[in-house]
């Protein structure tokens, strides 16, 4: 039995940045989110920029957990 050690680490370091990535993107989104939820519960004026920024980073986390999806599921090929 022969290990691809370079590709095997080559994986490891593609799980750590996309698992990493996605947590982030999550956090950003949630974090946009709340600066929308209390610029409205202190009626000052909504930015349109958070509430863009937290549909864009959930659809990024929707879009990397569908494609994860697509890639473990054979019958999707």
């Amino acid at each position: 039995m022969h290990i691809d050690w370079g590709a095997l680490g080559q994986v490891a370091v593609a799980s750590l940045v996309f698992g990493v990535g996605i947590a982030v993107l999550f956090a950003v989104a949630v974090s946009a989110l709340s600066r929308r939820a209390v610029a409205v519960d202190e009626k000052r004026t909504v930015s349109v920029v958070d509430t863009a920024v937290a549909g864009a980073c959930f659809a990024a986390c929707v879009a990397a957990v569908l494609y994860g999806l697509y890639l473990i599921i054979p019958q999707f090929h």
